[in-house]
């Protein structure tokens, strides 16, 4: 979710300037509209004083410095239904099989099928490692929601110990968009984040996670996915 320095996937209401349910609409509209699988993605700037960190013809981020950290927004589409995608980012336990930089993840605890207490443990580049609980809250896509499917978490630092030498990131909200497309069999991926990766960081190696390790992550998805969708 996370990036290169917190990595599994923000409390939205904290992400966007506005309504943040308004926010993600009229992003995730703009972005349908100038995709297609023929073409390059024409995503729009989401909002003042953000900055488009990176443009390829698959994915789109932009990021934006606040005071608490750095917001991110990043969107792409993938050959593979919605539910395969939201599967694929809901195997915590299996997250060191196919995620970038992850050594460790596990559930410590769930609460009926939406809810969902997660720990990782990631080997970022350059940097020490990091660590993260996270309390995810998990939403399937239904008729009544258009199909749509949703990752929401928030830290929650003391649900596990801390561990010497491993800093713990106590600042990660995020959430992904999983949205149906033509018919279902493409699917419409929104990453939002909002983080401060703890610690001495230098520039360098925090803008790394906007050309290196959130490509990666998408990259990683979207190879899953596919996979998962040939099995079937």
């Amino acid at each position: 979710m996370p990036g290169l320095l917190d990595l599994p996937g923000a409390e939205t209401a904290q992400i966007f300037d506005g309504d943040p349910m308004h926010c993600i609409a009229v992003f995730a509209i703009t972005a349908v509209l100038a995709a297609s699988p023929a073409r390059a993605l024409n995503v729009k700037i989401p909002g003042p004083d953000w900055t488009e960190a990176h443009r390829s013809s698959e994915l789109v981020i932009f990021t934006k410095d606040v005071k608490e950290g750095r917001r991110i927004i990043a969107v792409s589409e993938i050959k593979a239904p919605a539910e395969t995608v939201f599967n694929v980012l809901g195997d915590f336990e299996h997250y060191p099989d196919f995620m970038p930089y992850v050594k460790e993840s596990r559930v410590l605890s769930r609460r009926g099928s939406s809810e969902v207490v997660t720990y990782a443990r990631v080997a970022p580049p350059f940097v020490s490692e990091r660590d993260y609980p996270l309390k995810v809250r998990m939403t399937r896509g239904i008729p009544r929601n258009g199909g749509v499917f949703r990752i929401d978490w928030t830290a929650l630092p003391g649900a596990w110990p801390e561990i010497e030498g491993v800093v713990r990131v106590k600042l990660s909200e995020g959430s992904w968009l999983v949205e149906p497309l033509h018919r279902g069999k493409r699917t419409r991926l929104t990453y939002t984040l909002l983080t401060n990766a703890g610690g001495l960081i230098p520039g360098f190696v925090v803008n790394l996670s906007n050309t290196i390790a959130i490509p990666e992550l998408f990259e990683a998805v979207k190879k899953r996915s596919i996979e998962k969708t040939a099995e079937k």
